[in-house]
């Protein structure tokens, strides 16, 4: 996706006209990859393999400019969009009245009478900016945990699989977003940008399946997300759920405490050509390790508490 494709795109500044008695000489006009630091749609992916190393740490241009106009400390806002704005996508503007009415008090039963859990960092959320959600995968808790926890909707990207029976209606009415992990799922990753285009917060677990929960590897389409939603990235941490749910236990172990713990959302570096995979490859590993930092920081205890901890 180019900068002219997305809907934050600000309008051409108006130009006032030049004196009668003086013509102005018109200015060469500035090829548009100078002025967004991105390559033309159409230039074949070998073309900039030689620049694809060297990548701006800028945050995309519609970004900087909005933020330009507003006062300092204050988060950028989408713009709202009414339909999918993402060919493939299929998913519609989600009403998250659900989450706004129910997640309070399920939070409460799950966190005092099902489970020991805390939340942290609450504070570091941003409430009106799209936001990718990223966090370890070690249980099947990590998705609900997060969805629930967080100050704001998230909606998950789930596998397939898991789109069966009373689980699989429950996945649809929350608004979870099902990706099939044998093969590119285009309908799902537009789908999510389809929502982090109307301002919303997408949650991701980059490694792609349950495992130790370490960030020792990442998928490459949360890159993908990342670069093309024009958006910032939240890592999450979610400290001792394998401990609390281990494989093949039916119900969690409320002796053991959980933490779900927000750190500060950062920006990811955008590539002069962001349909290049080795350019993406590297923003993933830009993520993986800000990730892994992350989930480090939170298991030696040294997250700070946030105010509204329960």
């Amino acid at each position: 996706m180019t900068t002219a494709d997305h809907p934050l795109d600000p309008a051409p500044p108006a130009v006032p006209p030049a004196p009668t008695a003086v013509p102005a000489s018109p200015a060469p006009a500035e090829p548009e990859e100078a002025r967004t630091g991105l390559a033309r749609p159409g230039v074949p992916e070998g073309a900039a393999e030689g620049a694809e190393t060297s990548v701006a740490r800028v945050r995309p241009a519609e970004v900087s400019e909005l933020a330009a106009s507003r006062p300092a400390g204050r988060p950028v806002a989408r713009q709202a969009q009414t339909g999918p704005a993402h060919r493939g996508a299929e998913s519609k503007p989600f009403n998250d009245i659900t989450h706004r009415v129910l997640k309070p008090p399920v939070r409460q039963v799950l966190n005092h009478l099902v489970m020991s859990v805390t939340h942290e960092g609450w504070e570091k959320v941003p409430r009106d900016e799209p936001l990718i959600f990223a966090g370890n995968h070690s249980s099947w808790m990590d998705g609900p945990l997060v969805v629930i926890e967080a100050p704001r909707t998230v909606r998950c990207l789930v596998k397939s699989e898991m789109y069966k029976g009373i689980v699989g209606r429950l996945l649809m009415f929350v608004g979870q977003i099902p990706v099939d992990r044998g093969r590119p799922d285009r309908a799902a990753l537009h789908t999510a940008l389809d929502e982090l285009g109307r301002g919303g917060a997408i949650g991701v677990f980059p490694e792609g399946t349950r495992g130790s929960g370490e960030m020792a590897a990442v998928q490459h389409g949360i890159a993908y997300l990342a670069v093309h939603g024009r958006c910032r990235v939240l890592p999450v941490a979610c400290i001792n759920t394998g401990a609390a749910l281990p494989r093949g236990a039916r119900w969690p172990r409320r002796s053991v405490k959980v933490r779900v713990v927000f750190g500060e959302p950062f920006e990811v570096e955008v590539p002069a050509n962001p349909r290049s995979r080795r350019a993406l490859a590297a923003v993933a590993e830009d993520i993986r390790v800000r990730l892994a930092d992350h989930l480090a920081t939170a298991r030696a205890g040294a997250a700070l508490e946030s105010p509204g901890a329960e």
